[in-house]
């Protein structure tokens, strides 16, 4: 057999020919005799076989992109094989990288590829842009294609036409990725030089080189065997299919990313064609059919969102049936009928959509997810009547109606409804299903069923009514509804930031606000040590911090810490913002907050939080 009894023999191989390459300092050998070694991994002869290996290994540094695209493209899997063996000897780390990143790689590439990926993330999100050009490296060095395709779908996801932060983090990138001409290595080169064309030619130019380089990532990833980690290396936290799900997300990115640069590039009618896989599910054959519907209204919304309405009459052509059946992608096609001028159009869509039955508890389950997207959208007419569907059906499971009406009420909050989002949370905890009879052992017995506070949900309620209070400049009841609040329950922290800061506190009652709040920390920092794994109690103390009082610097931690649990989640970026805010660092908060605002563009509390942060910049 071929194969057998080569990898630790490569890899001593490797690193004994790195270590003679260095003494004797010879000449650098040229493109043409790399590849004709490269193609002697796969010779006939084992001697010659291990004759190219150690060579290879001898000129180190110069056969590394070499060796990678032989790993990821080869058709001979002798070659492949040798050729991931030698990689793998390969340090990630450079002599100049900051502690916090060689900490990161260190043995990034005997992890999963869950692992692997989470260290990505934490690369991409670390202060000063201080991971991006590491995480270019990752494209460059990572061991499998599909890391390689996560690390530049997690770069390319970055850029946006006119983003102040690209600049510097393009440079670094570039840096990064050295001269590395594996496929996602290539799309991201495009990218970064289409950023800095100034002539149509010079733009048409890169986007051929997207074009050409996407074909490559596409084909690759519908290769059952390059979506994954070699199968010769061990398959550590690997979750059943987890890099086919990581090769249909980065896929769609890079898509999408294609599809803004020819929107950059005022090439609409392209762009246009270019993303008609994404809404007839060509990107990903494979996918199940239970998501075409939610990933088609997906992408037909944001396609709506960069000023591509007309996509509708793709999916109204060639997934007539899908439109006609699927709630979700009735209601994003009356969303993008609603932005062409629509308006008579788009309701006769969103109330089709709405008449879907819902008898069961998927059902149900569609309707409140429906509902979640239709906020999200925007939609908020839509939105609201989906959601009072579910609060106002007896037929609603409990544990459907509880969910309905938690989520219901920060969606009314969002709008700034406070008393209408009240109403909601006080159906729920006092037991009340539309017959006007209060029964708060019920109400408690459906939020303990879906492991929620019973307390913690009253207090909400009473925070709530304080918001309506305040609305309204009536002081006195704002304070007490606080206080109600904080009776139900004494850690809620928007209760406590609110007692904190209200305008007309004593010298007394500020100082009894600071001892209310520094026991709650005290109370949610034994939680975390008690439950470390949720991202919760970590984002609940940083909040809480960041808009009173206390360790700002711990508070930054945790908050960071909270996102590394939840990446890239809205809400803990918002928190996150606040605590570099809070620390003094406001064009920090500016660009997180932005971040959270590309997520969830229609959310009006982010949007606030934004335009104060860039008021605190100028």
């Amino acid at each position: 057999m071929r194969l057998g009894g080569l990898v630790l023999s490569c890899v001593f191989m490797c690193l004994a020919g790195l270590a003679a390459d260095a003494a004797r300092g010879g000449t650098e050998p040229s493109a043409a005799e790399i590849a004709a070694l490269v193609a002697g991994l796969g010779d006939d002869d084992y001697g010659r076989r291990e004759a190219a290996a150690a060579r290879l290994g001898a000129i180190g540094a110069p056969a590394v992109d070499p060796l990678l695209a032989a790993a990821e493209l080869s058709g001979d899997l002798e070659i492949s094989l040798r050729a991931r063996w030698l990689v793998d000897a390969i340090p990630l780390e450079n002599a100049g990288d900051a502690p916090e990143v060689a900490k990161l790689l260190r043995n990034h590439k005997s992890r999963g590829l869950p692992d692997r990926v989470q260290t990505m993330h934490r690369l991409l999100r670390l202060d000063g842009d201080g991971g991006i050009e590491p995480l270019a490296r990752l494209v460059r060095l990572e061991r499998s294609p599909a890391g390689s395709r996560v690390a530049a779908a997690l770069l390319a996801r970055e850029w946006h036409q006119d983003d102040p932060s690209w600049p510097g983090m393009r440079d670094r990138l570039v840096a990064g990725l050295g001269g590395s001409t594996r496929p996602a290595a290539a799309f991201l080169r495009a990218v970064c030089g289409f950023s800095v064309a100034t002539t149509p030619e010079a733009r048409g130019r890169e986007l051929e080189a997207a074009a050409t380089a996407l074909g490559q990532l596409e084909r690759t990833a519908k290769d059952s065997t390059a979506g994954g980690d070699p199968p010769t290396v061990p398959q550590v936290g690997r979750e059943t299919g987890y890099a086919d799900g990581i090769g249909d997300t980065t896929l769609r990115i890079f898509v999408r990313c294609r599809v803004e640069m020819l929107l950059a590039a005022g090439r609409r009618d392209e762009a246009l064609a270019a993303a008609k896989p994404l809404l007839l599910g060509e990107v990903t054959p494979q996918k199940s059919t239970d998501t075409v519907g939610e990933e088609t209204a997906a992408a037909l919304v944001w396609l709506v969102e960069r000023g591509l309405p007309e996509a509708v009459e793709i999916v109204a052509t060639e997934r007539a049936t899908l439109l006609a059946d699927d709630a979700l992608v009735g209601y994003a096609a009356a969303v993008a009928e609603n932005a062409r001028g629509a308006g008579a159009r788009a309701g006769r869509l969103a109330d089709a959509a709405f008449a879907k039955p819902a008898g069961t508890n998927a059902e149900f389950i569609d309707r409140l997810q429906t509902a979640v997207m239709l906020a999200k959208w925007g939609a908020v007419d839509w939105a609201t009547r989906e959601y009072a569907a579910l609060v106002d059906d007896a037929k609603v499971p409990p544990a459907q109606f509880a969910l309905a009406a938690i989520m219901y009420s920060e969606f009314l909050h969002d709008q700034g409804l406070e008393n209408a989002a009240a109403d909601v949370l006080a159906r729920l905890v006092d037991g009340r299903r539309g017959d006007g009879k209060p029964r708060p052992e019920a109400g408690e017995a459906i939020l303990q069923q879906i492991g929620r506070d019973p307390a913690a949900m009253r207090s909400r309620m009473h925070y709530f009514r304080s918001c309506a209070a305040a609305l309204e400049g009536d002081a006195a009841a704002r304070r007490e509804r606080i206080e109600e609040s904080l009776k139900a329950y004494g850690k809620d922290v928007d209760s406590l930031i609110a007692l904190y800061g209200l305008p007309d506190n004593s010298p007394q009652q500020k100082a009894q606000a600071r001892d209310r709040v520094k026991k709650a920390l005290v109370q949610i920092d034994n939680e975390i040590q008690a439950l470390p794994d949720e991202s919760n109690g970590y984002n609940e103390y940083a909040w809480l911090v960041a808009n009173t009082e206390g360790d700002i610097q711990k508070a930054t931690r945790y908050s960071k810490h909270s996102l590394v649990v939840s990446f890239d989640s809205s809400s803990y970026l918002d928190t996150l913002a606040h605590c570099q805010a809070a620390a003094g660092d406001v064009a920090a908060a500016v660009r997180t907050q932005s971040l959270a605002m590309r997520h969830e563009p229609h959310n009006r509390t982010i949007r606030k939080n934004l335009e104060r942060f860039r008021s605190l910049a100028h």
